[in-house]
């Protein structure tokens, strides 16, 4: 018998709601690369909170699904191939940001902290509402200021850009990241509150590969912003 947890539709749903609002968000923001707007991408007021939203429904599926795999024990084998997938797309990340934006390259984006939040999250995976309570922690330390964002890096942050392209503070977001893995658990949200949607093959398909349209969908924008600009220079 597969040992293999069900998918939850409520959290295809959510992945996949997180992978469109970021394509567009990144469709905007090339917009403005390119200069055809001049929108206070990525960090004006607005935008910041549209970050946000899509990094919440992320982190949360990155937690909920450390939670429901390895709730009853850790299944290292699943969990290094996992992370070795996660940890090869940052560094193929960070090369090409190196390559491309070499002023403002990416040390810790998005994949580098699901890497080190994943590392950080797992050993709470049976412990649910230790996991809520260190989750909650996390985001109210930071936001009385006991934390800076900026942690770790404060000590090197002379040695790296004066601003990167993407960056994800450990403080607040690993409290998302512990929130998800309590949700797990949560017997209303393992019920699959949005299960009555059914399956669609779409949304599937966005969940299940959602890595890949991470990795690919800003190296296809760009190439087609740059031919659009070559093809209708004046």
């Amino acid at each position: 018998m597969s040992t293999t947890p069900k998918r939850v539709i409520t959290i295809d749903i959510m992945r996949a709601l997180a992978i469109v609002l970021m394509v567009i968000f990144h469709f905007l923001y090339d917009l403005k690369y390119f200069g055809y707007v001049d929108w206070d991408t990525p960090d004006g007021e607005g935008w910041r909170e549209y970050r946000y939203v899509i990094l919440t429904l992320f982190f949360l599926c990155v937690g909920f699904g450390i939670g429901v795999v390895h709730q009853q024990k850790i299944i290292l084998t699943a969990f290094l191939k996992r992370l070795g997938l996660v940890l090869g797309a940052a560094g193929l990340v960070t090369v090409s940001s190196l390559i491309m934006v070499p002023e403002n390259w990416i040390f810790f984006g998005v994949l580098h902290f699901i890497a080190v939040a994943s590392l950080l999250a797992l050993p709470f995976a049976r412990y649910p509402l230790v996991a809520l309570l260190f989750g909650i922690l996390a985001i109210v330390v930071f936001n009385l200021n006991w934390v800076s964002s900026t942690w770790p890096f404060s000590p090197i942050r002379h040695l790296l850009p004066s601003y990167t392209n993407d960056y994800v503070g450990i403080f607040p977001w690993i409290g998302m990241v512990l929130i998800g893995v309590w949700l797990a658990q949560v017997k209303w949200m393992r019920s699959d509150p949005l299960g009555w949607v059914g399956h669609n093959k779409s949304i599937s398909f966005m969940s299940k590969h959602s890595l890949l349209i991470y990795l690919v969908h800003q190296p296809i924008f760009f190439a087609l912003f740059g031919l659009y600009g070559l093809v209708f220079a004046t």
